[in-house]
């Protein structure tokens, strides 16, 4: 259930001193905290945590391990990129898979049927 009236949660107030929690979390938020960012009904897609992906991104250069990508940036970051990583779909980063922090997650997904996508298209929610 949404329980914040903003989009995503990102850093707010003076970096790194002091996070003002205005979108009613000071840190990661629970899965669906926050209104979908898309008309699909999709959630929390940037912002809040970086998402795991198996997608390779390069080789790590001191360990030489795989490093694969992270999207859409997380709770640290910034929507205008003044601080961290901008957080947007478009942003990319990669770590090793032995990587752990509280900003980093993973996205369980499954294939749309031929319902939801009947149903997108009757909606056409604009956001």
């Amino acid at each position: 259930a949404v329980v914040s009236t903003q989009s995503t949660g990102i850093w707010q107030g003076k970096f790194h001193k002091a996070n003002k929690g205005k979108d009613g979390f000071i840190g990661v938020a629970p899965a669906k905290a926050f209104k979908p960012q898309n008309p699909f009904g999709l959630y929390d897609m940037i912002g809040n945590t970086w998402e795991w992906t198996s997608t390779v991104y390069g080789v790590d250069p001191q360990t030489r391990m795989p490093q694969y990508t992270l999207r859409g940036g997380s709770y640290v970051d910034s929507i205008d990129g003044k601080f961290n990583h901008r957080a947007d779909v478009t942003t990319r980063m990669g770590n090793t898979a032995d990587a752990g922090s509280d900003n980093i997650s993973f996205r369980c997904a499954r294939d749309a049927t031929r319902k939801d996508m009947d149903s997108w298209k009757a909606a056409k929610t604009e956001l």
